[in-house]
């Protein structure tokens, strides 16, 4: 196996995979614990008519997918009491309008259809060591920022009220964790597309679920997962001549099964 990951790119691919996968990993558990997983599709969504957008007009795909996401941070964290318009309204309309303008916008684009696959499933291959290190240092930023405050984000997570009653601004850390939320997204979605980030924030968290009641163990394992399917999926689409991201997925997918069979005989 590890004469695959000889070659520079692989290593620079590998290196990328495990970075994104650790960091969606890592706050795919409190996406899934906060029952918002729409949400995280809807804003992969959203970054990914920003790439769209910004190859149709030529314009850095990078900043038009971090501001059209950051809109819909600002958008899908907005806690409204009218019932005919309700969040998971809002979230259902942005996910399909973002998933139809991104492929209008890159049908469009002078580069075509190609880029559209690859916003899509993603090509972890191409990544540079430059789009590795920006990710790395965003990846360790927001994990810094969850661990420092991690105590207010949870209480906020799990007994709104009380901590309301408390003090804390809940909306407010609700809105915070969107944003690192959404951040790191539009910038995962540069290196692995629209599937595995997608599958990153929910497969490794609901395998570390099964396996564990614990938080911090619920993390490690979902870490550990995201890790290992990414050099899983990566040595498997080399030698089976696959596409990376839905090879990682795949892979990822046969690890939250075994949890599953291990949590049916404990």
């Amino acid at each position: 196996m590890l004469s695959v990951f000889r070659s520079p790119f692989m290593q620079v691919a590998l290196i990328g995979g495990l970075i994104v996968g650790a960091v969606c990993a890592y706050l795919g558990v409190q996406v899934v614990l906060r029952r918002i997983v729409f949400v995280g599709a809807a804003l992969a969504q959203v970054s990914s008519a920003g790439v769209g957008l910004a190859l149709c007009m030529g314009w850095n795909p990078s900043l038009i997918s971090l501001v059209l996401t950051l809109g819909g941070v600002a958008a899908f964290s907005v806690k409204t009491k009218d019932r005919s318009t309700t969040r998971e309204s809002l979230i259902g309309v942005g996910y399909a309008v973002s998933s139809a303008l991104a492929v209008l916008f890159v049908a469009k684009s002078a580069q075509g259809e190609s880029h559209l696959l690859d916003v899509l499933s993603g090509n972890i291959l191409t990544i540079t060591p430059a789009q590795v290190w920006w990710m790395a240092g965003t990846a360790a930023a927001a994990a810094a920022v969850m661990a420092l405050l991690g105590k207010q984000f949870l209480f906020s997570m799990f007994d709104p009220e009380t901590a309301q009653a408390a003090g804390i601004h809940v909306a407010l850390w609700d809105m915070a964790f969107f944003l690192i939320l959404g951040v790191i997204i539009s910038l995962a979605i540069r290196l692995a597309g629209t599937l595995l980030v997608f599958a990153f924030l929910v497969l490794p968290a609901v395998t570390g679920l099964l396996l564990s009641r614990r938080l911090d163990r619920i993390n490690a394992i979902a870490i550990a997962s995201a890790c290992a399917a990414t050099v899983a999926g990566l040595y498997a689409s080399v030698k089976m001549d696959l596409p990376s991201g839905p090879a990682i997925v795949a892979c990822s997918f046969a690890l939250l099964a075994i949890a599953w069979l291990v949590s049916r005989f404990r």
